[in-house]
């Protein structure tokens, strides 16, 4: 067996099945809705999303994988069905249905020979003020191939959609409640690996990121109280995963500092990166390059909004 252990994180845009549901706000992608969700452009997307799994850390398959915008188990169900076709491993999911109105949550799945799943439980996020609620928090604990354990957890933050500035408390108090957990960890036993994997809906320079959780920019010596930002490296090189008016790195995998010193795990910013092949881009006619997305105004057929973001790691 290698020895080699990876995590993915990829927001798959609006991964619906193509059923209505009464208690969401999801009648958009349905065959009769807005955007014409048929059970052929659904199944074109899977197909599509499976690719990108196979692809990401060649020749291996990731061990972890990170979901937001799921609708529910159909649809991870549908994924895991299609990896498996294309000669991919025997993986398994972990969901819970969150209340977000839209009905997308976040979701794990996982390669069942290398990681044993220990325990599960989502964590809500009541933001003050706002009748609306937003997506639970996953956590996951688990063992790896080595028998080291690791704590995940999978966001996706509150939009910027009514303003950067009016929506920011909304992510800081989310953040807060995430680093409550993770310091209930860490208090627990301060050296614990663990990995937050998301989409954030801030950059690593924002408040929420750089202030309320404290994550660190710099890996020279790392703390075990501390947190580090694996992908911040590509902001000086212009990158991101997701395009408005520019490239914003919201998609990113944050460590504790213990998983970087651990003498039984290989991990390095080094080894963190975006994906970004050319069959998930879009190139404009004025030279923009963006996500190539599955819908833009219209039914494009690309991928997703966002592009992924994965960490290599290697068991000792």
């Amino acid at each position: 067996m290698s020895n080699n252990f990876s995590l993915m994180w990829y927001n798959v845009e609006n991964l619906y099945d193509t059923a209505g549901d009464p208690k969401t706000t999801n009648d958009d992608f349905t065959p009769t809705g807005h955007y014409h969700w048929t059970k052929k452009r659904y199944n074109e997307k899977v197909t599509k999303l499976t690719q990108v799994i196979h692809n990401i850390v060649k020749p291996d398959f990731p061990d972890i994988i990170g979901l937001a915008e799921v609708e529910n188990d159909t649809v991870l169900m549908s994924l895991v069905n299609k990896m498996r076709e294309n000669g991919m491993p025997d993986y398994s999911f972990v969901h819970y249905n969150s209340p977000d109105q839209r009905g997308i949550d976040v979701a794990m799945i996982y390669n069942k020979k290398s990681f044993t799943v220990q325990e599960s439980t989502p964590i809500s996020v009541h933001l003050p003020g706002i009748k609306e609620r937003t997506r639970d928090i996953l956590y996951v604990k688990g063992a790896m191939k080595n028998e080291e354990i690791l704590h995940l957890f999978f966001i996706h933050f509150p939009s910027r959609n009514e303003g950067t500035e009016e929506t920011e408390p909304r992510r800081c108090f989310a953040t807060n409640i995430l680093k409550e957990n993770i310091d209930k960890i860490l208090c627990e036993n301060e050296q614990s690996n663990i990995a937050i994997l998301g989409d954030f809906n801030d950059t690593p320079n924002n408040k929420s990121i750089a202030e309320v959780l404290n994550a660190q920019k710099l890996f020279n010596n790392p703390q075990p109280d501390k947190l580090y930002n694996l992908l911040y490296p590509k902001i000086d090189k212009g990158l991101g995963t997701i395009y408005y008016y520019g490239w914003l790195l919201f998609d990113q995998i944050i460590v504790s500092g213990d998983l970087l010193n651990n003498p039984k795990i290989e991990c390095t910013a080094a080894h963190a990166d975006i994906f970004n092949p050319h069959y998930l881009l879009y190139f404009g006619q004025n030279g923009t390059v963006q996500p190539n997305r599955t819908y833009h105004r219209r039914y494009i057929g690309g991928y997703s909004d966002h592009l992924p973001v994965f960490l290599k790691m290697k068991l000792k």
